[in-house]
Formats: structure tokens, C-alpha cells, sequence
């Protein structure tokens, strides 16, 4: 069986819309209780999680961007930074929020992964885009001094089980994004759940 795992989609376009949408509907959202906040058109829903997955990565292929494209993430990060501070209270309370509520659905999947390795695989590669998002909330939490001791011991829990439930595989992300993740710190993204559970 191949170790190739289905990667998932990716377009360039799209995110740069997504993430000005995003950075530009910060107002009233960071106040609301709300994790998930919504978006016109096909745009995914607005949370901190995957603004900063989208800010992370288009920042590093700011290359592979026209002017327009780069104008966009630019003012992004501009309309971001504007918020995060005028609303740092609400803004650091909400990255806790979403930092807890992700480790805790990863955690969740990893425990239904015992029971049935084919879903669990199938559907890997979601939960490793998720795991992303973790990486860059956590780091957000850190600059902000807000990320408590209890959080980070859950995450290394989870990533403890989570190294124990993977293989090594094939980048899950498309091909363009490789040098965006390398290895050594984005492990997860090199990684495919076996489905073969009589090898444990």
C-alpha cells in the first residue's frame, strides 16, 4: 500500500481573498464569543486559527504573489496587528479560547483513531491542516505572553499521541508549500496514519 496520502488544496487566489476578508471582519468578531465568524461568498469561516495559517504562509511565498496579491496581504497584516491591539484583551482571551477548543477536538480524533484506522487515515490530512493552525496559535499566545503552562502540557500530550499514531510519509499539503513547512519543526505534515493496525 502506498504511503501517498491525498494532499489537500490549495489556491493561491483564494487564500489571499480569504485572508483580506478575514483581516478586514476582525471588528466586531475579537469582542463576540463566537470562535467561528462568518464570511461572504465560498470564503471558510473566520477564526484566528486560520487567519494566521493564511498570513503565515502567504507571507512566505510573497514571491510567488503579483502586486495586487502583495497588497492585499500587506493591508492584511496592517488591518490584523490594528485589531489584535486595540482589542488585546478580547483578542488574547480568544486565542486561548480556540487554542483549547483545537487540542481538544485533536485529542478526540486521536481516541476514535483506535477504533477505526481507515476513517482515522482518510481523514488525517484535515487534522493535520488542524494541527497547523495549533502551531500558529500557539506561537501567537507565546508572543503575547498568554499562553498558560496547563495548554502547553495538554498539546505536548496530544502531539505525544500523535507521533504514536502516524507514520513518516509524503508532504500532505500541495507540492508549493514544501519549503513553506519544513520537516524539522512541521512534522505532522510529513506524516500518514497507518491502516494496517496489525503492525502495532
Amino acid at each position: 500500500m502506498s504511503n501517498r496520502v491525498p494532499t489537500l488544496a490549495f489556491n493561491l487566489e483564494h487564500d489571499v481573498q480569504a485572508l483580506a476578508a478575514m483581516a478586514s471582519n476582525l471588528t466586531p468578531y475579537l469582542y463576540e464569543k463566537e470562535m467561528y465568524g462568518y464570511l461572504s461568498n465560498d470564503l471558510p469561516k473566520l477564526t484566528l486559527g486560520g487567519l494566521l495559517l493564511r498570513l503565515y504562509r502567504l507571507s512566505h511565498l510573497e514571491e510567488s504573489l503579483n502586486a495586487e496579491q502583495q497588497n492585499l496581504v500587506q493591508n492584511a497584516r496592517i488591518n490584523f496587528e490594528a485589531a489584535a491591539s486595540e482589542w488585546a484583551v478580547h483578542y488574547e482571551g480568544k486565542l486561548q479560547h480556540e487554542l483549547q477548543v483545537r487540542i481538544d477536538v485533536l485529542s478526540r480524533f486521536l481516541n476514535e483513531c483506535g477504533d477505526d484506522l481507515q476513517s482515522c487515515a482518510a481523514y488525517y490530512p484535515v487534522q493535520a491542516e488542524k494541527r497547523t493552525m495549533i502551531e500558529h496559535l500557539r506561537d501567537e499566545a507565546r508572543e503575547h505572553d498568554c499562553l498558560s503552562e496547563e495548554l502547553d502540557a495538554q498539546l505536548q500530550q496530544v502531539d505525544n499521541r500523535l507521533r504514536r499514531t502516524v507514520d513518516d510519509g509524503d508532504f500532505i499539503f500541495d507540492d508549493r508549500l514544501q519549503d513553506v513547512y519544513p520537516r524539522s519543526r512541521f512534522w505532522w505534515l510529513y506524516a500518514h496514519v497507518p491502516e494496517d493496525s496489525g503492525r502495532r
